[in-house]
């Protein structure tokens, strides 16, 4: 059976998570995405889209399924592994007083890889929530759990207020990436990082010697950039572990095929999302160049092509 990565989104009652989920159900970019809902309804699922209605699992069109948990979450997570070769991805939804983390052990329970923790945030309530008496500590555990967080409504935030709330951010979930929204819009690139072939990247340009392009590209609207980065020789897993660990807060993706000098012949898989990053074996080369072959995702203005080659220099 093919590995099923999945995503736990989470975040307090009101942050944005359904918004974010209807999002994801209708720009999948070609990606077979199973998704695990406490409630469809909801869940604004496009009428034209549902292809059929099965009990508490839905059909899409456009080969996504959309299936109530309640109090099913083994029996829908089995159900997904028996059609693991249907699928690419699955995400799951914590309820609002969730700890995302418990669900995030439960999936790996069932031997799927964990793509990331994203935990939503509402920018206007979000302080006044983490100081309830009655809420705070599970606003705050969450944000200690999240992998990436997504600050969403950042409209209904003054600049003063954001500024504040950006400095708070990085007080008590220090080095956790923070990505901005309205709407719950995030690329999909950044949700689900677990398919370097999939995602609908178009990397920028980046003055490197081994890059044949010569003019840099914009990416992503809203603050995004995307950076590609190569390497025709071998990668020591050391220089790469600590390309990981340096990447910092303001990247929230990295993703790609990487070749060791420890096993040339066999392709391995990167992905990272904030700390969080994980390198697994995958099929032999053939007749593809063993080469590395990065694409960062990150704030935009937040680095460079030449500050992130520095990383990976041996």
């Amino acid at each position: 059976m093919k590995s099923l990565p999945f995503t736990v989104i989470g975040g307090y009652l009101g942050a944005g998570k359904t918004t974010l989920l209807n999002h994801l159900l209708t720009n999948t970019s070609g990606l077979r995405v199973a998704m695990l809902v406490n409630d469809f309804g909801s869940v604004n699922i496009d009428v034209d889209l549902i292809r059929n209605h099965e009990g508490d699992t839905i059909n899409l069109a456009n080969g996504c399924m959309c299936c109530s948990i309640a109090d099913n979450f083994a029996m829908a997570i089995s159900r997904l592994r028996d059609r693991a070769d249907d699928l690419d991805h699955i995400v799951i939804e914590a309820s609002g007083v969730a700890d995302p983390a418990k669900i995030a052990q439960y999936g790996q329970m069932y031997q799927l890889p964990l793509d990331g923790i994203l935990v939503v945030a509402d920018a206007e309530q979000v302080r006044t929530q983490a100081q309830n008496k009655y809420v705070g500590d599970t606003v705050l555990r969450q944000f200690a759990q999240a992998d990436l967080i997504v600050l969403n409504k950042t409209d209904l935030a003054s600049a003063e207020d954001m500024a504040s709330l950006r400095t708070w951010l990085t007080e008590i979930a220090p080095g956790t990436p923070v990505i901005e929204s309205v709407q719950s819009q995030v690329p999909l690139a950044v949700l689900l990082g677990a398919h370097e072939g999939h995602a609908a990247v178009n990397p920028l340009s980046d003055h490197l010697p081994y890059h044949n392009h010569s003019q840099p590209q914009e990416d992503h609207p809203h603050g995004f950039e995307s950076w590609t980065l190569e390497r025709s020789h071998p990668l020591n897993r050391q220089v790469l572990a600590h390309f990981a660990k340096a990447l910092g807060e303001d990247i929230y993706r990295a993703k790609g095929f990487v070749c060791l000098q420890d096993d040339p012949d066999r392709r391995y898989v990167y992905q990272q999302v904030g700390a969080r990053w994980s390198l697994e074996p995958d099929a032999a080369w053939g007749d593809d160049p063993r080469r590395t072959r990065l694409v960062i995702i990150g704030r935009r203005e937040a680095t460079n092509a030449d500050s992130l080659d520095a990383l990976l220099r041996d």
